[in-house]
């Protein structure tokens, strides 16, 4: 079995997200693809508004029609900062048995400029297949790609216009309206339960 991993905070899940990890599947032939929840990301502050169980919720909920898809846990149950090196060796080391070959793991391009200060950075290439994917900034028409000076494998996906932070931003504009200009980037269901829940101050005036 080929599994690729893609980490987040996935706060909230979102379109693009899916869509990635469907491209992945697609156009590399991998079976199945890890969404690894991020405990404390390394490199940016992790916005507030839901909480480690509700983005853990949302993911299960976004992803559970489809069995390629699968939520991994390890990050939240080893705690502290979550380093994309330590998951692939507790992933291997757990996982050895089931998969072929070396894991996929999924980085966008946005994040090419700052690889070099990774947990053990140079070290990834030796235990994951790098898969280098276009992001909002990197994959747009005219946007220069940036070269990638590790051993990797460019996904010429397409590139859908969609983060998190930007959903968090129009939550917090539309705030009590059930029609706002976020409601279709997320799954269905996910709209739902933010609303239910009233996350990232969905809700406050």
């Amino acid at each position: 079995m080929r599994i690729a991993v893609l980490g987040g905070s996935f706060n909230p899940i979102h379109i693009g997200h899916l869509f990635l990890a469907d491209e992945v599947c697609t156009r590399l032939g991998y079976d199945r693809v890890y969404f690894v929840l991020a405990n404390i990301p390394p490199h940016k502050e992790l916005a507030q508004g839901a909480s480690t169980e509700q983005r853990l919720e949302m993911l299960q909920v976004a992803i559970k029609d489809d069995s390629r898809f699968q939520a991994e846990t390890c990050e939240i149950q080893r705690g502290g900062i979550s380093y994309t090196y330590d998951t692939l060796q507790f992933l291997g080391n757990r996982d050895g048995n089931i998969i072929d070959g070396k894991f996929g793991l999924i980085m966008g391009d946005d994040l090419i400029e700052g690889f070099e200060s990774w947990h053990n950075y140079s070290q990834l290439p030796e235990i994951a297949d790098i898969i280098v994917a276009h992001r909002m900034t990197q994959g747009m028409a005219g946007a220069k790609e940036l070269p990638f000076h590790y051993k990797h494998t460019r996904l010429t996906n397409s590139v859908l216009p969609v983060s998190s932070s930007g959903i968090r931003d129009n939550i917090k504009i539309d705030k009590n309206t059930d029609k706002g200009s976020w409601r279709y980037l997320v799954p269905k269901e996910i709209y739902q339960y933010i609303i239910q829940r009233r996350l990232y101050g969905y809700g406050n005036t």
